[in-house]
């Protein structure tokens, strides 16, 4: 079928193309900037620039598509007024695509508990009103809320090991929070699926791994992969995760508007809180956390070396 892909420049959608593109479907990239999209299969795929918070832009894109990927989100600029921009953005890549005929959305949301939205991270609520907005229109859309992906390029997994390669194991009140990670491959399995069997209505579900940890525990067996030691324990009483972003970012080399946006959620359970995943599409989340965690190292290693032979700064 014809699908339209915005975010094909960041970490999922740039990995989902050349699946869809494998499964043999037809691809068109919604980008803002025609140059940033430097992807081995850039020749492969029909390219529309643009904004998506431009109704008119998306209509452009998403004229004679059948299914469209909404992979897009503003944590990478300011937190200032983001549950806005988010909103936004939403409305008008729903009204668009419902202009360009699109019969099915998917979009990849956050783990959020829906019960305390009030005390909940402006990031998370920010991605939860995101798939409100896209549910007002006409078109059917399946949400797919997910927590930590484990895989090379995602920010959450560089975070990660930053805090696993740390000589001091940081014993916070939030470390003990639960988080419920996915493998890459398994969300790009999952999206693949939802798009060649979409469910026809509304549809929201969460996604995670068969494994629920702690941020401690999760911590523990990325250092185990790195061959890094279990690190110096440090108790403290108090430690807002804001309070270790900016230097997370710096040391994992992400933007500190990404590390403010994400640290904070750990505060929170990051859990699948039913089992319509595996009711709608069984068999998909089934990677173990230490095989998704030695997967991500691996390829993130082979990056390394990659970028080091050609003189790319890692």
């Amino acid at each position: 079928m014809d699908v339209l892909v915005t975010g094909a420049t960041g970490f999922v959608g740039g990995a989902l193309v050349p699946r869809l593109l494998d499964a043999g479907h037809r691809v068109r990239c919604l980008v803002r900037d025609r140059a940033r999209l430097t992807a081995p299969w850039r020749a492969d795929v029909e390219v529309v620039e643009g904004r998506v918070e431009s109704e008119q832009a998306v209509l452009r894109a998403a004229d004679g598509a059948e299914a469209a990927f909404f992979l897009v989100h503003g944590m990478g600029s300011s937190a200032r007024h983001l549950v806005e921009r988010e909103r936004a953005a939403a409305a008008a890549f729903r009204d668009g695509v419902e202009l360009g005929g699109v019969r099915h959305v998917v979009y990849l949301g956050g783990l959020v508990d829906e019960a305390a939205l009030a005390t909940t991270s402006v990031h998370l609520y920010a991605r939860q009103q995101a798939g409100v907005e896209l549910r007002r229109g006409t078109v059917p859309v399946t949400e797919l809320r997910a927590g930590i992906v484990l895989g090379q390029g995602s920010a959450s997994f560089d975070l990660l090991v930053t805090a696993a390669r740390s000589p001091v194991a940081l014993e916070a009140p939030w470390s003990g929070s639960l988080t419920q990670p996915i493998a890459v491959e398994d969300l790009l399995a999952l999206l693949l699926a939802v798009v060649a069997a979409p469910p026809g209505r509304h549809l929201t579900l969460d996604v995670g791994g068969p494994d629920v940890v702690t941020y401690a525990e999760l911590v523990r067996r990325t250092r185990a992969v790195l061959g890094t030691g279990r690190g110096l324990p440090v108790r403290v009483p108090y430690l807002p995760p804001e309070a270790l972003a900016l230097s997370a970012a710096q040391l994992a080399g992400v933007p500190p508007s990404l590390a403010l946006g994400l640290l904070p959620s750990a505060q929170h359970d990051a859990v699948v809180r039913d089992e319509r995943l595996e009711q709608w599409y069984p068999g998909v989340a089934v990677t173990p956390l230490d095989t998704a965690l030695a997967a991500a190292v691996g390829a993130r290693t082979q990056r390394a070396a990659v970028d080091a032979s050609a003189g790319t700064p890692g």
